[in-house]
């Protein structure tokens, strides 16, 4: 009889438990970290049509290229979209965002919704290197 296969059964699923924690910590950490943006960029086919604060409550319906629509909804600093006529409604799905980087994506309509944050860096170096 091995004895060992139970013992190696309990260590797995610590190290399955720890993994999870961990994970989990990261999420926490990089929702929290993460800077909150200023405003909503708006592009229709890679053309920026609006930029949108979000200290502003706005509501706004948003032609797409093949006339198709999506509504846009900003309220209380997040950004979402509350109706689409797009066939399966993704858009919708990816809730609401607020932080710089976040994304709303309608493939069918080609929209982009990107949260940007205005940037006080005057100096346009990003890094130097020797």
């Amino acid at each position: 009889m091995i004895m060992g296969g139970e013992n190696q059964k309990k260590n797995t699923y610590i190290l399955l438990l720890a993994v999870c924690i961990v994970a989990v910590c990261i999420f926490v950490a990089n929702k929290a970290l993460a800077k909150t943006g200023d405003y909503a960029e708006v592009s229709i086919d890679g053309e920026t049509v609006y930029e949108l604060p979000l200290s502003e409550n706005t509501e706004l319906l948003i032609t797409g290229t093949d006339g198709g629509t999506n509504k846009l909804i900003i309220n209380n600093g997040v950004c979402y979209v509350t109706e689409a006529d797009c066939p399966d409604k993704l858009c919708i799905k990816q809730g609401k965002i607020s932080h710089n980087g976040e994304s709303i994506i309608c493939l069918p309509h080609k929209l982009v919704i990107t949260i940007r944050g205005t940037s006080n860096n005057t100096n346009p170096i990003d890094v130097i290197t020797n």
